[in-house]
């Protein structure tokens, strides 16, 4: 989406009118005496008469970096994660999840099970989404030992005690799966959404037939199965190789099958992921040895490049000079451009929206600078994300809000593992970070 370019205000002439304009690649400007005049840089956006009226306070400096974050609430997210990659500016992602699974009806009635012929056993999840390069991945499946519960607090680090037993089977390497979430599922003569479909263990599907038979409850049946978790081991990867697949587990198509047969008729029957059942993510990344891990061992280096990354870390902008702005002054524009390194194509694409949060309270909990939910927008043409700043500048200036700083990281911090590479101010490439701000004194 297009980002419209600010429109000044004009102003009489017996009002004093005050801009700044900050460019932040290592420019400060510094305030000459109340008697002395100057033209900022970007002078050119107000008239010649407004001009003369104008004057620099203070200087203004710009502090990029990167803070990581470890205690993420990974509970009941709209999609489930699975799969891994290597990226070569933040290293290696690799995300997993454990889920409960649900009866479709109680009490089903499949007859003498000893006598019923387990055909297959297919869990199957739609996609919603993926972010990386679609390569060959290796599925498992292990069978949770421990409960879940909805009282717990589970975050991205959260894992619970599996069984040893693989449920896919290996003799035919069948848990090697090329991802398709681009197109339909071919399932007989049928094309179904598209989907993941992994293999089970046959012996596996037919004790879930014998509990689902015995149970009159969903309750009933988790004490007996608590559930599943997916995985993937992938061993080594490339830089740029593997992805992440983003599952949309309470959808209808998302669903463990057993297909079976009974005294010559086929029957199938399905568990599945409702509402109510418990799941969650566990997300691992691996900064080690990277420029990520640098910034964040020393923000002195995100000067030149900041990172923000879902699950695990957000880009933080200081502007010091605020506390230096008049006390009485009106604010009337202030934006802040945020440039990041991007090329079209790549598959570690940036987030289509961020959130911009600070510290309000100084416990280190976010707070909105917006309203309720709203976010910012991705330029593509301006390669940036353009923040309006003005609230939350004259809450600095009023004392309202503390001048701790901005946060900004992708708006599903915990939904996705996306990532942002911000061009800092002392970046090589064309475009730096950039703030106006427009502001008349009372």
């Amino acid at each position: 989406m297009k980002i419209n370019k600010s429109k000044f205000y004009n102003f009489k002439m017996w009002r004093k009118v005050v801009i700044l304009f900050a460019a932040f690649f290592c420019l400060s400007l510094v305030f000459p005496s109340c008697k002395k005049k100057r033209n900022p840089v970007g002078s050119s956006a107000l008239s010649s008469d407004d001009i003369m009226n104008s004057s620099v306070v203070d200087t203004f400096q710009l502090k990029t970096s990167t803070v990581e974050e470890d205690s993420i609430p990974s509970m009941d997210r709209p999609f489930n994660l699975l799969g891994s990659y290597n990226d070569e500016i933040y290293g290696k992602v690799n995300a997993n999840f454990y889920t409960q699974l649900t009866l479709s009806g109680f009490s089903p009635d499949f007859g003498n099970l000893n006598q019923v012929a387990i055909d297959s056993v297919i869990m199957a999840f739609e996609y919603g989404g993926y972010y990386g390069d679609l390569t060959e991945q290796l599925f498992e499946v292990y069978e949770i030992t421990d409960e879940l519960t909805r009282d717990s607090t589970y975050l991205r680090s959260a894992t619970s005690n599996v069984a040893s037993q693989q449920l896919v089977p290996t003799a035919n390497n069948e848990g090697l799966i090329l991802p398709d979430p681009l197109n339909g599922a071919i399932v007989g003569s049928d094309t179904l959404t598209p989907q993941l479909r992994i293999p089970l263990d046959t012996i596996f599907g037919r004790n879930l037939l014998t509990l689902a038979q015995n149970a009159t409850n969903d309750d009933d049946f988790l004490q007996n199965f608590k559930g599943l978790h997916f995985k993937v081991n992938n061993g080594f990867q490339s830089a740029g190789e593997g992805t992440v697949l983003y599952l949309a587990t309470t959808r209808a198509a998302s669903k463990l099958t057993v297909y079976y047969a009974s005294n010559g008729e086929k029957g199938s029957y399905d568990f599945i992921v409702n509402g109510s059942a418990v799941d969650y993510n566990h997300v691992e990344t691996d900064y080690a040895g990277t420029r990520v891990e640098q910034v964040i061992n020393d923000p002195s280096f995100g000067q030149e490049e900041f990172y923000a990354q879902s699950f695990s870390s957000r880009a933080k902008i200081e502007m010091s000079g605020l506390d230096s702005l008049p006390k009485d002054i009106i604010i009337h524009q202030a934006t802040l451009e945020l440039p990041v390194d991007y090329y079209k194509g790549s598959n570690f694409y940036p987030s289509s929206e961020v959130f911009v949060t600070t510290d309000v309270s100084g416990d280190g909990n976010k707070t909105s600078i917006y309203s309720g939910t709203a976010s910012v927008l991705y330029s593509s043409t301006k390669k940036s994300y353009v923040i309006d700043l003005r609230k939350y500048i004259q809450n600095v200036v009023q004392g309202i809000y503390p001048n701790t700083g901005l946060f900004v990281s992708p708006k599903n911090f915990n939904t996705t593992v996306e990532r942002i590479i911000f061009n800092g101010p002392n970046t090589q490439n064309k475009k730096k970070p950039k703030l106006s701000v427009v502001y008349t004194m009372l």
